[in-house]
C-alpha cells in the first residue's frame, strides 16, 4: 500500500492522525451502500469515540450510532446525537442514576438486555422517568458458530421469546426489537469462508425472528452486522439495520479482508500514528517513540510502517515507549528526528489510547479533534 505524507508536516510524536479525505470517502461509500441496498446504518461509535465523527456520519445518512459503554452514550447524548443504541448490558447498581439521566435526556436512547433479571433492574429506573425505556433483546448468535464462542446475549430461542414477552408486558418498557452481532466472523479474510460461517448464524437468527412473530412479538428493529460481514448480512434480508464501525478508518487487519465478493475493498486506510526516529541502531534498524502505549497490541499482525519508507519496511514493538523500524538492505538511510507514519493493526483500541487526533487535509494539519468518549468517564 502506497500512502505518502509530506515530510515537512510539523507534528509532535507520538500523535494520532486522521486523513480527513479518506475518512469522508469511507463514510460516503457506506452511506451510498445503505441507500442502494435499502438498509439503515447505525454505525458503531466505539471505533472512533468522537461526537464530531458521529455528527458527520449522521449528516451522511446514519440513523444514529451504537455505543459500547455508558460513557460513550453519555457523550453522544450530551452532544445531541439521536438514536443512540447501547450494545452492552448494564447491570451495576451504581450506574442506575447515570441511566436515569440518559433516559430523561433522550427519548430515542435504546439499550439491550439478555436476561429476565435485568427487567427488575430497570423497574426502579422506569418508575421515575417520564420517558419509557426503549429495550432490545440481545441474542447470542456467536455460540452457533464453529468456535462456539459466547459473549453477551440470551442463549436460547425460548429465553429470547420469554424476555421479549416480559418487556412487552411491562408498562414502562418499550420492546422494540433484537440485536444479533457476530464479532468472531468479522475478520475471516476469505469472503466465501466468511459467508459460510455467517450463514449458519443467519439460519439461527431466522428461527428467532419466526418464533417471535408466532408470539406476536415481531421485532421492529433487527440490529447487527459489522464492517466485515455487512454485505453478507444485508443479502440475508434479515436485518433492518447494520452496525459497522471500523470502515471509517480501516486498519491493517481489515486490509486483508475481502469484504465484497466481486470487488476490492473500497474502505481505505485513514488512521495513522506519527512517530519519530529517536535512536539509530545501524543503517537498517531505527528506534522510534511509539511502542506498546501508542499502538494496539491485540492483533496477531504487527503495525505497518508507511509513508515515505521503502517497501518491505517492518515495525516491531520494543517496549512501552519504543518501537523498531527495520528497512530493507541497500535502502536510503533514515535520519534522526525523521517522522515515520504507522498504520495500526486494530483501530478501535488504538484510538482509545489518545485524547486528541490531528486532522490532515492535503498533507497539512488543519485541525485537532477531541476523542471525547475515550475511557470510561
Amino acid at each position: 500500500m502506497l500512502i505518502m505524507f509530506n515530510k515537512n508536516i510539523k507534528i509532535h510524536t507520538p500523535s494520532l492522525i486522521i486523513k480527513k479525505n479518506c475518512l469522508l470517502k469511507n463514510i460516503k461509500t457506506m452511506s451510498k451502500y445503505s441507500l442502494i441496498n435499502n438498509i439503515n446504518i447505525r454505525p458503531h461509535a466505539k471505533s472512533h469515540k468522537m461526537s464530531t465523527i458521529a455528527k458527520i456520519q449522521i449528516k451522511h445518512g446514519a440513523i444514529g450510532v451504537c455505543v459500547a459503554t455508558l460513557y460513550e452514550a453519555e457523550i453522544m447524548i450530551k452532544n445531541k446525537i439521536k438514536g443512540v443504541l447501547l450494545t452492552t448490558p448494564i447491570t451495576n447498581n451504581y450506574d442506575k442514576e447515570r441511566l436515569k439521566k440518559l433516559i430523561k435526556l433522550s427519548k430515542s436512547f435504546m439499550m439491550i438486555i439478555d436476561n429476565s433479571i435485568s427487567i427488575k433492574y430497570l423497574e426502579n429506573i422506569s418508575r421515575e422517568n417520564i420517558n419509557k425505556i426503549n429495550v432490545l433483546v440481545d441474542c447470542d448468535i456467536m455460540r452457533i458458530g464453529t468456535n462456539k464462542i459466547s459473549r453477551t446475549g440470551a442463549r436460547t430461542i425460548k429465553e429470547i421469546v420469554t424476555i421479549a414477552g416480559l418487556i412487552n408486558k411491562h408498562t414502562n418498557l418499550n420492546y422494540i426489537g433484537i440485536t444479533a452481532y457476530a464479532g468472531d466472523v468479522q475478520h475471516i479474510n476469505n469472503y466465501n469462508k466468511r459467508k459460510i460461517e455467517t450463514t449458519t448464524r443467519h439460519n439461527y437468527l431466522n428461527k428467532i425472528i419466526n418464533s417471535l412473530k408466532k408470539e406476536n412479538l415481531s421485532p421492529k428493529i433487527i440490529s447487527g452486522g459489522g464492517t466485515g460481514s455487512h454485505d453478507i448480512d444485508t443479502k440475508s434480508k434479515l436485518y433492518t439495520e447494520l452496525q459497522p464501525g471500523s470502515y471509517i478508518y480501516s486498519d491493517a487487519e481489515y486490509d486483508n479482508v475481502s469484504i465484497y465478493k466481486s470487488k476490492s475493498n473500497p474502505y481505505k486506510a485513514g488512521l495513522f500514528v506519527a512517530t519519530s526516529i529517536i535512536s539509530i541502531i545501524d543503517k537498517n534498524n531505527y528506534i522510534v517513540d511509539a511502542g506498546l502505549k501508542a499502538l494496539s497490541t491485540d492483533s496477531q499482525l504487527l503495525p505497518i510502517p508507511l509513508g515515505n519508507l521503502p517497501l518491505g519496511s517492518k515495525y516491531s514493538f520494543m517496549g512501552d515507549e519504543h518501537g523498531k523500524i527495520t528497512i530493507p538492505k541497500n535502502s536510503q538511510i533514515l535520519l534522526l528526528g525523521e517522522t515515520v507514519y504507522i498504520q495500526p493493526t486494530h483501530c478501535d483500541p488504538t484510538v482509545n489510547l489518545y485524547d486528541h487526533c490531528k486532522i490532515i487535509i492535503n498533507n497539512k494539519i488543519k485541525d485537532s479533534w477531541k476523542i471525547d468518549a475515550r475511557g470510561y468517564g
